[in-house]
């Protein structure tokens, strides 16, 4: 369940103030992978590493600056990448915060077929056992091309993958629009439910239909390359490869049951083919005289280049133009921010939301110039803090010194569960200088939290990293259990006019 009404004091009618996008962007070669690196994915275990899938069967590590010999995992015996557009595509870690024992990957098989499969890490978390494969899911594929295809984890913790239609021009076998195959299709399945070989998520939109696949999210897709989550919102951002025409962005809002048709192969970006009542168009579309082959990209949450925050950056493979879409007062606008000096094959983003590109076998940082410094933890950031966009989500914090010396901080959000209210509340010491902090909680069950009784129904609930990005920005990535995990931006409650940040 989502976190909801998470502060009980006096909330104001704010708004957020964004900065504008640069006119142009950087990209810094960070290391040469020796693979065509297809995606680029985090752990989320507080470790900092990338990982980089290569089309032949190779995922190699990013860490500390180097791109490591050896590989994280090799299954080149198994994957076919004799096509342009097979091979190795995707790779995704379990959700929550923390050390993982397994990892999922989608590939090409040696018979041409498309598989999920889940893969066990060794002692060393380095180091992935090739012989731990369970396949999840087979889906035969007509042709060599239009494999799609990248694994992402909602924030609802189940598995979401953008399925190609099969291949050949203009979809020859209808399977776009076909809702007994999995081609051409979004797709949400739970693989973590413990079920062999997955469950289906209740509330998917075509659960009970006989007509239609119950894994099915969404319709009529015609290569999605690639899908990708807005960490803030949880919105969905679908890029779809159009056929000779259209390149196109489909944005699924986060409060979206599904079942969603975006119209391939009746529709192609914006232009229709016949009765196109009933589909959903895109938000974004760009001719075959800016490109040919759209690579999806994500929604900057970082903090180190606050200008980029909230714009969506992607690229095309053939121009190698990389351009920033962001959403401004409910419009659409569009700016071409760089030109790569190769084929832009994917992005990624790190655990702190910064982002990267894939150009080939080369792994660069994507920024706006200087980074931000890090701003410190200290009493400043004291006070209560809530997210101005939903008006309803924040957090009390309290950052100080002991007698000893020693710094802490104390944090307390005050939240719902079934209607009934709780607090959840935690602490914990920090060196000097840091910026980042995470801090085991517990949930106050029973009692009030302005109550003397200081141990007794206090129920360990999960951790909040707190990441201190200026002294009127915070980001909180939390992971409480049965209430859900995510990443709040928050902003102090008050704002005295004239004095900077109290």
């Amino acid at each position: 369940m989502p976190i909801r009404h998470l502060i009980c004091f006096v909330l104001g009618a704010l708004f957020y103030l964004g900065g504008p996008v640069r006119a142009e962007i950087m990209l810094t070669e960070l290391g040469q992978a020796g693979i065509a690196i297809l995606d680029i994915k985090h752990a989320n275990d507080g470790s900092n590493r990338l990982f980089l899938a290569g089309q032949r069967g190779l995922i190699r590590i990013y860490r500390n600056g180097e791109i490591l010999e050896q590989p994280f995992l090799d299954i080149a015996g198994l994957v076919n990448s004799g096509a342009n557009e097979q091979g190795l595509l995707s790779i995704a870690f379990p959700p929550g915060r923390g050390p993982k024992s397994h990892f999922y990957v989608y590939y090409t098989g040696a018979d041409d077929a498309t598989y999920i499969s889940r893969y066990r890490i060794t002692a060393d978390p380095n180091v992935a056992d090739p012989l731990s494969e369970e396949r999840i899911l087979r889906v035969g594929q007509p042709f060599e091309n239009h494999n799609g295809g990248r694994l992402e984890f909602g924030p609802d913790g189940f598995l979401y993958l953008g399925y190609g239609d099969g291949g050949g021009a203009n979809d020859p076998e209808n399977n776009a629009q076909n809702t007994g195959t999995l081609l051409g299709k979004i797709i949400r399945i739970d693989v973590e439910s413990g079920e062999t070989p997955y469950s289906i998520p209740t509330d998917n939109p075509f659960v009970g239909d006989s007509a239609i696949r119950d894994e099915i999210w969404a319709v009529g897709v015609r290569n999605p390359w690639r899908i990708a989550f807005d960490r803030q919102t949880g919105d969905l951002f679908i890029a779809d490869v159009g056929q000779s025409a259209r390149e196109e962005i489909n944005v699924q809002p986060a409060a979206s049951s599904g079942g969603e048709n975006y119209g391939w192969p009746a529709m192609e970006g914006n232009l229709c083919n016949g009765d196109c009542s009933g589909f959903v168009a895109p938000v974004w579309e760009y001719d075959h005289q800016q490109g040919c082959s759209i690579t999806g990209g994500h929604i900057y949450r970082g903090s180190v280049y606050p200008d980029l925050n909230g714009a969506y950056l992607y690229g095309d493979f053939c121009s190698r133009t990389i351009w920033s879409l962001r959403q401004v007062s409910g419009e659409w606008q569009n700016q071409e921010v760089a030109t790569a000096p190769v084929g832009i094959t994917t992005f990624g983003e790190d655990e702190a939301g910064n982002l990267y590109a894939g150009l080939f076998g080369g792994l660069y940082l994507i920024s706006d110039g200087e980074p931000q410094a890090a701003f410190p933890i200290s009493g400043k950031i004291s006070g209560n803090w809530i997210n101005s966009e939903l008006n309803d989500q924040g957090l009390n914090i309290m950052a100080g010194r002991r007698d000893d010396g020693s710094l802490f901080v104390f944090l307390a959000w005050y939240t719902y569960l079934n209607g009934e209210a709780f607090w959840i509340v935690g602490n914990a010491d920090y060196p000097a200088g840091a910026s980042e902090i995470t801090v085991p909680m517990l949930r106050l069950e029973g009692i009030d939290f302005f109550q003397a009784n200081t141990s007794a129904n206090r129920i360990p609930i999960g951790s909040l990293t707190l990441k201190a990005q200026a002294c009127d920005q915070i980001q909180v990535d939390y992971e409480f259990g049965d209430l859900g995990s995510g990443t709040v931006n928050l902003e102090p409650l008050l704002d005295i006019e004239g004095a900077e940040c109290q």
